[in-house]
């Protein structure tokens, strides 16, 4: 076993170890150096370790359910937003191509300045500013779809909610 590897497994060792344990090194004939919790031979020398660095994470605050989170209430100016075609769990054929075809349900239309934003498994994939669009050069395979629409200063209002997606090319 390479020094490198002893040492690495020392670490790791060390980790779970207990603060009070006890550690030793020593050379080897060939000049490598062995790391044990046990003294294995004459003239072993005990290594004091330094305390282990915890850390505690931030508590997250939780957040209240609102449009931004789930369209469990309309945003302000808008009734309704969601995915009229293609529907939940649909198969799309697209030989070739990969485009995906989607219409959005707006009510009212679209405010001048805000845009829908569409994600495709969880990324941003595009923006629009009108209410159908066709998703180019999609992988093939099931895909998670959902939109946002976004004010002039990126702010989410609203959004729809995810849909399953069956693309063969």
């Amino acid at each position: 076993m390479s020094t490198w590897l002893r040492v690495l497994a020392l670490l790791l060792t060390l980790g779970a170890a207990s603060a009070e344990a006890e550690f030793y090194k020593w050379a080897l004939p060939d000049g490598s150096i062995e790391y044990s919790d046990r003294p294995p031979v004459e003239g072993a020398e005990r290594v004091d370790l330094r305390p282990l660095v915890t850390y505690t994470p931030t508590a997250i605050p939780e957040q209240s359910a609102s449009p931004k989170a789930g369209n469990a209430e309309p945003a302000e100016g808008y009734d309704s937003f969601t995915i009229a075609s293609p529907a939940n769990d649909a198969t799309v054929r697209s030989p070739g191509s990969g485009n995906i075809s989607l219409s959005f349900a707006v009510s009212p239309s679209l405010i001048q300045g805000h845009a829908i934003e569409i994600f495709i498994d969880g990324q941003r994939f595009g923006r629009s500013d009108t209410s159908a669009v066709t998703l180019n050069n999609v992988d093939r395979g099931t895909h998670q779809i959902h939109a946002a629409i976004i004010d002039d200063a990126g702010v989410e209002l609203a959004r729809t909610e995810t849909i399953t997606v069956h693309l063969y090319r």
